[in-house]
């Protein structure tokens, strides 16, 4: 009766490994970011960019670790889902400046 609910679904897991190889460069990365924010230890423009790249390398991180996407056959829905998540996110985002933007020069 136990083995009914022990179906392996080929979706790959990660190991205690990857789960700490993660987690040490999600707070490396976001002690990186603190610190140069909290002590100004570059200028606007660039501590700006420098932020932004540290994001995006932290959105790596958190989904390849923990969110497990890959380009593996087994995880290739999971790939796909991500996929139209962001562009159904992208779609939200660009329609909601349009109707601001628009909104913004009907009042001006």
């Amino acid at each position: 009766m136990a083995g009914l609910y022990d179906k392996d679904t080929g979706a790959a897991y990660g190991t205690h490994k990857s789960y700490i190889q993660g987690f040490v460069l999600s707070v490396v990365i976001t002690t990186i970011a603190f610190i140069l924010v909290g002590f100004k230890l570059l200028s606007p423009v660039a501590l700006c960019v420098t932020v932004a790249v540290l994001a995006i390398v932290q959105l790596f991180v958190q989904l390849i670790y923990f969110l497990h996407l890959s380009t593996d056959s087994e995880a290739r829905w999971n790939l796909i889902s991500a996929v139209f998540a962001i562009i159904v996110v992208l779609i939200v985002v660009a329609g909601t400046i349009w109707i601001m933007f628009d909104l913004y020069t009907m009042m001006m």
